[in-house]
């Protein structure tokens, strides 16, 4: 994300070389030092995030239970994280934070009732060579009980 910013932003700094660069030198060091802040520090945003949504399905009851306690140890890694002694958490916290976020898309996935997601269900039912279960399977129709 940060090389994103950096691309966009860059070229700002470049309007000014050519008539002053000591102004692209400031506009420069303002932007890099606004990137290098948001990009150092998002860990504790998300690791509160993930915190909120997790204490959310616990008292909802609608995520499985080791989801939410994966929830509890990343968001905590990510809160932690601003300890400067702690500093490493950041690795766990990446790698725990992307595989919490696709089993949170996995289970929202599987029980989604819109047209979108019985699409991808029969697209990847298709693709695989097997049946994808759906909610409405599990509902019984008239006459079965």
């Amino acid at each position: 994300m940060l090389s994103i910013f950096i691309v966009i932003f860059a070229p700002l700094s470049m309007l000014y070389v050519p008539t002053d660069p000591s102004r692209a030198a400031t506009v420069w060091l303002a932007i890099s030092s606004v990137l290098e802040e948001l990009n150092g520090r998002i860990e504790i945003v998300d690791g509160i995030w993930i915190l909120l949504v997790t204490w959310g399905a616990f008292l909802a009851g609608r995520l499985p239970r080791a989801l939410n306690y994966l929830g509890v140890v990343v968001g905590v890694a990510g809160v932690f994280t601003v300890v400067p002694a702690l500093e490493v958490l950041r690795v766990g916290f990446g790698l725990g934070e992307l595989v919490w976020v696709v089993w949170l898309g996995i289970v929202m996935f599987h029980g989604s009732r819109s047209a979108a997601a019985r699409k991808l269900r029969a697209f990847f039912a298709a693709r695989f060579g097997k049946r994808v279960a759906t909610t409405q399977d599990l509902t019984p129709t008239r006459g079965e009980s």
